[in-house]
């Protein structure tokens, strides 16, 4: 079984890392942990820079998401990272069919969460259009 976590940084993220890596443990699933940095290039910036920033972002994302897989590793669990940029839901769903995920599992609400009253807008969209099953960490 594939477990795809999508992890933003957030409390509700490590919610949903702790979660997974719970069932993963249980059932000797693999577990891939995906992070969207965003897109900061604005027409005011140029190539070069967006460039900069956008490697910057990466190499931020994959230290962090590097210490993540390190604990899962630790635990005997098989964990990859996927680092993509874009908007986060349409990468994640995108990541979950590249990777064939059995299961994705994200938080209620990530950094942005409090503008909405359920669901955050990541993870509502991605409930919505997931090709598996979703869990959705409270």
């Amino acid at each position: 079984m594939k477990i795809l976590v999508a992890h933003d940084g957030s409390a509700h993220a490590d919610k949903a890392l702790r979660k997974a890596s719970e069932l993963a443990e249980k059932i000797g699933a693999e577990v891939t942990v995906t992070t969207v940095a965003p897109d900061l290039c604005l027409t005011e910036v140029s190539d070069s820079e967006c460039k900069l920033i956008t490697d910057s972002l990466f190499s931020e994302a994959a230290i962090s998401m590097r210490k993540v897989t390190d604990e899962l590793k630790a635990k005997g669990i098989k964990a990859e990272i996927v680092i993509k940029d874009g908007h986060p839901a349409e990468q994640i769903i995108d990541t979950a069919k590249e990777i064939g995920a059995d299961l994705i599992v994200v938080g209620s609400h990530g950094r942005h969460g409090a503008g909405r009253f359920f669901l955050g807008s990541v993870s509502a969209k991605i409930v919505e259009h997931a090709p598996c099953h979703v869990l959705v960490i409270k």
